[in-house]
């Protein structure tokens, strides 16, 4: 569709062309350079061209399905505004190169070096000359469409009326009481038949059976074990293993061959009653369905499996009693969704004529839920009766049977109604997998590297665009951490296959059935899982692609196949080798200029990174966690000055001499399961870290002590802490001078027994703090008081704290306290009479060990 994938892409376009041509550049390059002259009025014609162009797009998609020319002309245009991108992507890289290599980066400096000596040349002249001209033809063309400006949406970067933790509920799970104690009376009814029953959830897209299943899952407690899968539309065993052994143990499975995922499942499962729920099961290959079931045939008594599915046959082939055909959602429970979704709070009495219109809709969704909220979502902000009417009598709606077709069709209607600036996000969704864990973190930094956030008053909009994809049902399962922040997110496979739609032929998907992507292909899923001795196949063709994605985990992927993914597509912007296995990047990596984003995470083989890597001076994420051969980093990784978000594990001992402390742009560092490490930073070239916001450390058993020079991260705002056994929080000034923290997170150091003094610096700023398993602690300091900003304030199972500080009555800022686990706190703060419960009176909502406390 044009405007999702296009308007993204000008743009980008219009963003380089403004600091190649600005003023300031100008005045530094001068008038008198006739080349210079000749390059700018064609960036300036491409840019007016541009303008013109994206004013029409939204008309474009409208008309795009029903005329096929009209699909050709966006093909082209789409081409020549990709191509536009790339060179002058090229022309700012190759500045960036000379900058880096002359020792200094400095944005003026960068703005005249990219344009000279490079724009110059004439070769890159004719270049631009010859895209402005092809722009040029292709936009002389539109009039022969009739197409008519729509004006384009200019996204705010006004605070979000929307509150994340509105959309994180029970609301998606209305109205299954009765088939939720059905399933549970039925698994445990199991219990004294067979070693392993089976017990399927059937029913179409949408109905809620996952949400039933979570239900389940969350409320049967009388396993050894419980365990959960996602299969989705694609069964591969070995896939499957790794997450019940991961989910069973918590190990870092991607190193196992198949026999050994064998044995291990089977020791772990071996007599144990389990309940284990496959998620969205579509293979119905009944020689697969036995080979897994044989392997999980050595549980105990009374295990159960339940499996959510849509297709009759899987269901037929995998029942061992009757399946669980689950209705649709009763029409009261559809109404009570709906107005949740489509009116705020009071809302829908003032409307009563809306009101009665949404039952009418509500009648017509067929009881599936996923309907209900994404058209409530649709409505929530619309309060024109007329378009409630319209949208009561479309036709889609009418004619909706609650088949896969007719309900992708509605939620077509969410995705027409999305502003311009969140269409592109929502498609590019479509190269995840599929009902798949996601971090927000990745997705914000995958969507920039596309060029798909706008900049707003010199801000990114993209938590704002998360919220309002989710609060348009766009997006699920989405999790918050203690600070409300989001963590993770998934999208419903209907929603996936949306997106798909929305990307086209842009978008190549390559399987077993169809191993080959065309030259008009910018992104590539990838899904195919062996890749131990393959080459990169011919049929793949895509040379311009932007992203390259592994969408489900791979086990060995040869050198080869490596080399071709760089060789054949030079252009990418995104490589997510996440979840696959090889010893060694190649050395070609650093011709990949334009990467932004190289994804290597849980490659439980990799040991070295070559230092060519260091080429890479567009690369804003780098994800290497769970590397956990990973030996040591590149000398020249500081010359990565472009880089944002880093996730590292890694077997040294020391990071010291790593030169990643040297990192100007560095927002969000991630150190995690670094299983040897003892020492951190120990210099002060730390302070170069001047972007440096959040800072997680996790799962480092070994680490002692942090750096003194930590104290020089002025501006950081976030800082975890978890699962660090010998950490010693108190040696040193390691947490002092953290003027700017915000957010504290410590969870599993035992070796606290009272927060540090050097948090003193940052107890004005200090939001949030949650200590959680650190048995050590024994109070909490005086200087607590002085945390006159903390609203939320969360300990739980510090079974040694005595009592809570006198000066907690004096924060008129908290605003929540949740205490858990701590049972001298608890016998202080219960009521009637606790010592504490004076201090905590002022407190608007406090949790004592699961129960609201209402000490008032």
């Amino acid at each position: 569709m044009a405007e999702a994938i296009i308007l993204p892409i000008a743009n980008s376009i219009l963003q380089k062309i403004a600091s190649f041509t600005g003023g300031s550049v100008a005045k530094v390059v001068g008038e008198e350079i006739g080349a210079f002259r000749s390059v700018k009025e064609d960036l300036k014609a491409i840019a007016d061209d541009l303008e013109s162009i994206t004013a029409v797009l939204a008309d474009a998609d409208a008309k795009e399905y029903s005329n096929a020319a009209m699909s050709i002309w966006v093909r082209d245009l789409k081409s020549v505004v990709y191509d536009i991108d790339d060179l002058l992507d090229d022309v700012a890289t190759d500045a960036l190169q000379r900058s880096v290599n002359k020792g200094h980066v400095v944005s003026q400096l960068w703005y005249y070096l990219s344009l000279t000596p490079l724009i110059l040349r004439i070769d890159l002249s004719h270049k631009i000359k010859d895209l402005r001209l092809q722009l040029e033809r292709v936009i002389a063309k539109k009039n022969k469409y009739g197409l008519t400006d729509r004006p384009v949406e200019v996204p705010s970067v006004q605070r979000n009326i929307f509150d994340v933790s509105c959309y994180v509920n029970e609301l998606a799970i209305v109205g299954r009481d009765e088939a939720k104690n059905d399933l549970i009376s039925r698994a445990l009814g199991l219990s004294d038949e067979c070693s392993l029953s089976v017990l399927p959830i059937l029913g179409m897209g949408g109905i809620g059976k996952t949400a039933l299943a979570k239900l389940v899952y969350s409320n049967v407690d009388q396993f050894d074990i419980k365990l959960w899968v996602c299969i989705s539309d694609k069964f591969d065993m070995q896939k499957i293993l790794q997450d019940i052994l991961k989910d069973a143990t918590y190990e870092n499975t991607s190193n196992y061959s198949f026999g050994e995922l064998v044995k291990k499942v089977q020791t772990v499962l071996d007599g144990k009653k389990f309940f284990l729920v496959l998620d969205d099961l579509w293979e119905d290959d009944i020689r697969l369905w036995i080979e897994l079931k044989d392997v999980l045939a050595v549980g105990g008594r009374g295990s159960v499996i339940l499996i959510t599915t849509r297709i009759e046959k899987v269901a037929s082939i995998t029942q061992t009693v009757e399946p669980y055909q689950l209705d649709k959602l009763s029409d009261s429970a559809c109404w009570f969704l709906f107005k949740n979704f489509a009116f705020k709070d009071g809302e829908e009495e003032m409307y009563p004529r809306l009101g009665e219109i949404g039952k009418s809709i509500v009648s017509k969704c067929c009881g599936n839920p996923l309907v209900v909220r994404s058209l409530g979502s649709l409505l929530r902000s619309e309060r024109d009766e007329g378009e409630w009417v319209r949208v009561m009598n479309m036709d889609n709606l009418n004619q909706l049977d609650g088949q896969y077709s007719t309900v992708k069709q509605l939620l077509k209607l969410s995705y027409d109604k999305l502003p311009s600036h969140l269409k592109p996000c929502f498609a590019h969704l479509s190269l995840f997998a599929k009902d798949t864990d996601y971090s927000a973190d990745y997705l914000f930094y995958y969507w920039s590297a596309l060029g798909l956030l706008r900049l707003c008053d010199g801000s990114c909009l993209e938590h704002k665009i998360f919220i309002e994809l989710l609060s348009r049902s766009m997006l699920q399962d989405v999790t918050l951490a203690f600070d409300k922040e989001v963590c993770t997110f998934k999208i419903h496979d209907l929603l996936h296959d949306l997106a798909g739609d929305v990307l086209g032929t842009e978008l190549a998907v390559v399987t077993r059935s169809n191993i080959s992507a065309p030259d008009s292909s910018r992104y590539i899923a990838w899904g195919l899982s062996d890749l131990s001795d393959k080459e990169f196949p011919e049929q793949v063709k895509a040379r311009k692609a932007r992203a390259f994605v592994f969408r489900y985990v791979m086990r060995s992927v040869s050198q080869s196949f490596l080399k071709g993914i760089i060789s054949e597509m030079p252009c990418l912007r995104v490589l997510d080798l996440g979840g696959s296995q090889f010893e060694e990047l190649p050395s070609s990596i650093g011709k990949l200029k334009h990467l932004r984003v190289l994804n290597l995470s849980n490659n439980a083989l990799l040991r070295s990174i070559p230092e060519s890597f260091c080429k890479l001076l567009n690369l804003e994420s780098l994800l290497l966690d769970e590397c956990i051969q990973l030996k040591q980093l590149p000398r020249g990784i500081y010359k990565l000055t472009s880089l944002r978000y880093f996730d590292l594990t890694t077997c040294q001992t020391s990071l010291v001499g790593t030169n990643f402390n040297r990192l100007p742009s560095l927002q969000l560092m991630v150190l995690i399961s670094c299983m040897r490490l003892v020492s951190f930073w120990d210099n002060d070239d730390v302070g170069r870290l001047t972007s440096l916001r959040k800072l997680r450390i996790m799962n480092c058993p070994k680490l002692a002590t942090l750096s003194n020079s930590m104290k020089l991260l002025a501006g950081l705002e976030e800082l975890m802490i978890l699962n660090c056994d010998e950490l010693d929080l108190e040696r040193g000034e390691c947490l002092s001078g953290l003027l700017s923290l915000q957010k504290l997170a410590i969870i599993g150091v035992p070796r606290l027994p009272c927060l540090p003094n050097g948090l003193q610096s940052a107890a004005t700023s200090l939001r949030y703090l949650r200590i959680k398993d650190c048995g050590g602690l024994a109070e909490l300091p005086n200087w607590f008081q002085s945390c006159v900003s903390l609203q939320d304030l969360r300990i739980v199972n510090c079974r040694n704290l005595l009592s809570l500080p006198d000066g907690i009555r004096h924060l008129n800022s908290l605003r929540l306290l949740e205490i858990y686990l701590c049972p001298h706190i608890s016998r202080r703060c219960a009521t009637p009479g606790g010592d504490d419960l004076s201090l905590i009176r002022h407190v608007r909502e406090i949790w004592l060990d699961g129960r609201r406390l209402t000490p008032n």
